[in-house]
């Protein structure tokens, strides 16, 4: 009896890979992966011998590095300046040490030293290590392993699985800083350059003002510089002081003349009065125009002998600063010890000009944060970042190391492995 025959289309026939048997290659597709990995391997030998990538990434380590070294020195003279700063005494018969406060802000700023040592070992580390890699041995190495594994891509296609993996692992020694270092470049110019620049600038200024604050603080013997500059400020107080003088002598003869003047005028007016009569005198609507040019005469002259007086005093009260100025320095030079208030008076002053203890709280507060800051910063710029960059440069060559040339096996469909159908 003859089956009734299916309704449902039928299948295309396929055919099926004999048992013992390897898929049939593609010779297309094969010379194409050839092709790509040649170029690929002729670009790399190119890049390692033009050595382009190389100074690029060797100037952005040395200036990465420059910027740390500025950093760790900005430490260190604010370290300096706090440790002066809390060494000051002020007090009479009881000393204290206001700044001894700023014991907790210098222990942070000896943390960021710290921190910005290791920065700076790892730039310095990087450097050797771009160094070693880039020198003619990997370069000679890299040469040849390219070599053997073209020579095997291309007429020995059973061994170029091996040579691949040899010239994969050269590349890799060669590369793999060179590339996560460019790829740190840029994503510090992205994201982390400009607050690394706006802290680095707070801290160099909050340092600038500890230290002026400490020397202004501290007291010890005369560098060279202090002795001649105050030997030439000695020397033009001196030449000052005899025109000082003149001057004072022309405004005591100015103010001599004026209250001549003005007893003059104050004369004629009184011998204009006498010589009225009495209903004159008391009559509000007699008008003298002589006496009444002499009364503004007399407010004229009330008004200079004020001003040659005001002027006579700023005289005198500039020779006596001239004069207590050329003892000071005449002192100083000397070396004879200062009186007790006055010293307490003068490291007070200087203080409290310099930096209050409420002004110093506001800036430890923003330096504080910008130390912070720059701590987190360089620690990502020198060695989180560039860590997680050569992790993934590991993956993607475990990627391409995977990569097998030359097999000739490609991936057989299930529909090649189905059976054929019954007649």
């Amino acid at each position: 009896m003859q089956e009734p025959t299916s309704s449902s289309p039928t299948a295309p026939p396929t055919t099926a890979t004999p048992p013992g048997q390897s898929p049939p290659a593609r010779p297309s597709s094969q010379r194409r992966m050839q092709v790509l990995l040649s170029l690929l391997i002729a670009a790399l030998v190119a890049l390692c011998w033009l050595s382009v990538l190389d100074r690029a990434t060797q100037r952005q380590v040395e200036s990465a590095t420059t910027q740390a070294l500025v950093a760790f020195a900005a430490a260190r003279g604010l370290n300096a300046g706090i440790s002066v700063l809390q060494s000051t005494e002020v007090g009479i018969g009881v000393s204290t040490h206001p700044f001894e406060a700023l014991d907790p802000f210098n222990d942070l700023v000896e943390d960021y030293s710290s921190v910005m040592k290791l920065a700076i070992g790892s730039l310095i580390g990087q450097t050797l290590l771009l160094e070693i890699s880039s020198s003619l041995i990997f370069k000679v190495a890299l040469t040849l392993a390219a070599a053997i594994c073209l020579i095997s891509l291309w007429w020995r296609p059973g061994s170029a699985a091996l040579a691949w993996k040899l010239f994969a692992s050269v590349a890799l020694v060669r590369f793999l800083l060179l590339l996560a270092l460019l790829a740190n470049t840029a994503i510090d110019r992205a994201f982390l350059d400009q607050p690394t620049e706006q802290n680095m600038t707070e801290v160099q200024s909050l340092a600038n003002e500890v230290q002026a604050t400490s020397a202004s603080a501290g007291s010890g013997s005369l560098s060279s510089a202090e002795r001649a500059d105050l030997e030439t400020e000695q020397e033009l107080l001196q030449t000052r002081r005899p025109n000082l003088h003149t001057q004072l002598v022309e405004a005591n003869r100015r103010v001599a003349l004026a209250e001549d003047s003005l007893q003059q005028t104050r004369g004629r007016a009184a011998m204009i009065k006498a010589r009225m009569s009495l209903a004159e005198r008391l009559n509000p609507f007699h008008e003298d125009a002589e006496l009444e040019r002499l009364e503004t005469s007399l407010a004229e002259q009330r008004s200079r002998l004020e001003d040659e007086v005001e002027r006579r005093e700023q005289l005198l009260q500039e020779l006596a600063h001239l004069d207590a100025r050329r003892e000071q320095i005449r002192r100083r030079l000397a070396g004879e010890d200062e009186s007790l208030v006055e010293s307490l008076s003068q490291r007070l002053s200087s203080l409290s000009d310099s930096l209050s203890l409420e002004a110093i709280q506001a800036r430890i507060e923003s330096g504080t944060r910008a130390i912070l800051s720059l701590m987190a910063l360089f620690v990502l710029r020198t060695l989180v970042v560039p860590l997680v960059l050569m992790w993934l440069g590991l993956k993607l060559f475990r990627t391409i190391y995977r990569i097998q040339p030359g097999s000739g096996h490609h991936v057989v469909s299930p529909a090649q492995l189905a059976p054929p159908p019954e007649s």
